[in-house]
């Protein structure tokens, strides 16, 4: 009987002990044979550790990484992985249930594709007012603008929508897979980004590797999304709920911007682009009377433009 590849699932969290939980049980409830879950919270200020550890401390398939520090996605991501064994490195965002057969279909899928670096599961957004609509079908980014691409975006989750078994992408928001080697190779997580782009930027450097991407469509995830007490519903769509995202959000951007586009692209988003983007994104910040995350896209967008003109 031919043995099932091991996997680890790195599940970063903060402050969020019960949808952390609640994300860890869809992970168990796969039966995958070969599995190890690393959570790593991020310090939390909540009972994050204390719940975790009273839901799973009997289940030797699950272990409790604590940051020293409030330390953002990057970071922990990369502490999962170095505490991991797996041969395939599963990262998820801990607002997620995963479907019980995700780990087969995702297994399979690099069976279909030995060229492949990255496959990640369809993302099924939950969250209220939004539910059973796809998250993208395919991701890239527009090199003149920024603008993320996402194919298939907010299609309703229907068979007739999902007419494919793979859609090539150049990275995964969310929750994707990587062989241990290929993440070797690349470097992990570039922790210069902190929060925000990392993901894109492994992405990229993955297949700027040689390697492909690719969505596995019958690999699912359901995302629940997170809206923090007294967090603006529009302006966590948007990405900007709180000044130290936003921060990163406007700064890395340009960052992720100079890494992989060419020089003119580079300079269409420093100079159009973004002051373009602060102006729309201060002022839906300023509409909810949210001074402190307009301040903090300008701080960004002008750490990002500044940074433009560093050296690679």
């Amino acid at each position: 009987m031919e043995r099932s590849p091991s996997i680890s699932v790195v599940i970063p969290t903060y402050n969020r002990a019960s949808m952390a939980c609640e994300c860890v049980a869809s992970v168990l409830a796969t039966g995958w044979a070969n599995l190890e879950v690393v959570v790593v919270d991020d310090c939390s200020p909540d009972n994050t550790g204390e719940m975790l550890k009273r839901a799973f401390g009997h289940d030797r398939r699950v272990r409790c990484l604590r940051n020293a520090r409030n330390s953002f996605q990057a970071v922990s991501r990369n502490n999962g992985a170095k505490a991991s064994t797996g041969e395939y490195i599963f990262f998820l965002d801990d607002d997620n249930k995963v479907a019980p057969t995700i780990f087969t279909e995702l297994v399979a899928a690099f069976e279909r594709h030995p060229d492949a670096g990255l496959i990640a599961p369809l993302s099924v957004h939950q969250r209220p007012g939004k539910e059973n609509v796809v998250w993208t079908l395919g991701s890239d980014f527009n090199r003149w603008t920024s603008q993320p691409l996402d194919n298939g975006a907010n299609l309703p989750f229907l068979p007739e929508n999902i007419t494919k078994t793979d859609y090539a992408t150049t990275y995964s928001p969310n929750a994707f897979m990587v062989p241990r080697a290929v993440f070797d190779k690349v470097g992990g997580f570039s922790e210069y980004y902190v929060a925000i782009f990392e993901e894109s930027d492994l992405g990229w450097r993955i297949i700027e590797s040689g390697c492909s991407a690719y969505i596995a469509a019958k690999a699912r995830t359901d995302h629940y999304g997170y809206l923090e007490p007294g967090c603006v519903s529009r302006l966590r769509q948007l990405g900007i709920e709180r000044p130290s995202r936003t921060y990163y959000f406007a700064r890395n951007r340009l960052v992720f911007a100079r890494r992989h586009f060419n020089c003119l692209q580079v300079l269409s988003v420093a100079l159009v682009f973004a002051p373009l983007s602060a102006a729309y994104y201060c002022l839906t910040a300023i509409r909810y009377r949210r001074f402190d995350i307009a301040w903090a896209y300008l701080c960004g967008t002008l750490a990002g433009i500044l940074g433009v003109w560093k050296r690679h």
